[in-house]
């Protein structure tokens, strides 16, 4: 119980340490990606701070698997460099006994994993999904800068020499082509401008100015207008953040079982199209050879084809083909989409089982490499991660071209992985060296000393 209690802290430290590095790096990056879409907005810090943690959810579900291997790589990393696996192989604990404290803790994590994966991280991307189309609709913050024109506002241009500290604006210029028959230009000495949300739009109070109105197809037709005091309001749409609900789900907002209830619909359009086919091709014969088939339960025969004397062979031989080709389209599309629902539903599972199987390769790693530190554990993990994350990717590629099934598409990296950590282990177990780190260590000194030289 003491060993177990003793692996089990020397794993949880690392593992947050590693988790909270990849989650930033992770953050950092979409920072980069998304700053342009925040610039301008007039985001308040909670839409901000909403998106952020909205995106945490899907940078958590890759985020742990990495940092169970980084944790594994440290853990036993630092108690080898210690010489304390020498001294717990000497006492007689096995190295089986070693790991099983790990990986007890890497199932209970998967299993974990695997309902939020299906319970909230569909949820949680569906919001993200929604907020992040919401913020790309929002306009810019109107702000005016004096002697620089401002045309975000469709149909309008706003020039203001001026602007006080109370917000008052010296020397409005508004060029309005809003009118499809007039060109509109505003002056004025003073005026104010507010903001309202219900309705959406600007509303400008103007002072001791002039309209100058010019109809477009007669430019003789001038008129001049003078006032004390006008209103002018402008529509302006998406000025503020507007939240919009949607039904639609894509892929990754869906849980396991609704996306086999997909499965199971769209199986019912393929066979739905497949009896169509049959139906077709059997009622064509049926009227070029009237004894060829005689069945009564056929519901669907297309007029054109009982009334071979109102068309050419031709003609209909066309139609057929058409008919026959749109169902095959439909089928293939159909079959398309159940392949990337099924990739899905295993991506969930076998993500997950991804903490199980990182266990048993960083576990003999970490004893083979004798280093504890960060950036050890850090780089050999991230070679690791990237190997497993390329067998993914391509997997997930294939799988969605129907080139490969699902389930071997989605459950080869963990296989190859988890093959490899066995092979280790059993190794590490016989105490056999599959790794020279002494003569690689060597050779890099050897390197570097000729380089001095």
């Amino acid at each position: 119980m003491i060993i177990t209690r003793y692996i089990i802290k020397e794993h949880v430290g690392p593992f947050f340490l590693g988790l909270a590095t990849i989650t930033f790096a992770f953050l950092l990056n979409i920072v980069f990606r998304e700053l342009g879409k925040f610039l301008g907005k007039g985001l308040s810090i909670t839409v901000i701070l909403e998106f952020f943690v909205l995106n945490m959810a899907w940078i958590l579900a890759l985020a742990i698997p990495m940092a169970v291997l980084i944790s594994t790589l440290m853990a036993f990393g630092r108690m080898s460099a210690d010489n304390e696996i020498a001294a717990l192989k000497a006492s007689g604990v096995h190295l089986y006994r070693l790991m099983a404290p790990a990986l007890i803790l890497a199932v209970l994590l998967a299993l974990g994993m695997e309902r939020f994966n299906n319970c909230v991280l569909p949820d949680v991307n569906h919001r993200a999904r929604l907020l992040t189309r919401d913020i790309s609709r929002k306009r810019p913050t109107l702000k005016l800068e004096p002697n620089v024109f401002f045309n975000e506002i469709d149909n309008y241009s706003v020039l203001v020499k001026n602007i006080k500290k109370d917000d008052q604006l010296i020397g409005v210029l508004i060029n309005d082509h809003s009118d499809a028959r007039y060109n509109r230009t505003i002056i004025a000495e003073t005026g104010k401008l507010n903001f309202s949300e219900n309705p959406e739009g600007l509303k400008f109070t103007l002072f001791n100015g002039e309209i100058h109105s010019v109809e477009k197809d007669h430019l003789e037709n001038y008129q001049r207008e003078m006032f004390k005091k006008r209103e002018m309001w402008i529509d302006v749409s998406n000025l503020v953040l507007k939240r919009h609900e949607s039904e639609h789900r894509g892929d990754r907002e869906k849980s396991a079982s609704m996306m086999r209830q997909d499965i199971r619909d769209n199986q019912k359009t393929i066979n739905d199209r497949e009896d169509r086919i049959r139906k077709v091709v059997r009622n064509h014969l049926r009227s070029v050879f009237p004894n060829f088939v005689q069945d009564s339960s056929d519901s669907y025969i297309p007029a054109s084809l009982t009334k071979p004397g109102a068309q050419t062979p031709k003609i209909r031989i066309e139609k057929m083909r058409q008919q026959i080709e749109s169902s095959l389209r439909t089928i293939e599309q159909t079959k398309r989409s159940n392949s990337q629902l099924s990739v899905e539903i295993e991506k969930k599972y076998s993500i997950p089982v991804a903490c199980i199987v990182f266990i048993l390769i960083g576990a003999p790693l970490g004893i083979m490499a004798r280093q504890g530190g960060l950036a050890v554990g850090g780089g050999l993990s991230l070679v690791f991660f990237l190997i497993y994350w390329s067998f993914l990717i391509g997997g997930e590629q294939l799988a969605d071209r129907r080139i490969i099934g699902p389930v071997a598409a989605m459950w080869a990296p963990n296989i190859v992985v988890g093959i490899a950590g066995l092979y280790l282990v059993i190794h590490s177990v016989r105490e056999a060296t599959f790794i020279q780190w002494d003569q690689i260590s060597a050779w890099f000194r050897k390197i570097r000393g000729g380089k001095k030289k």
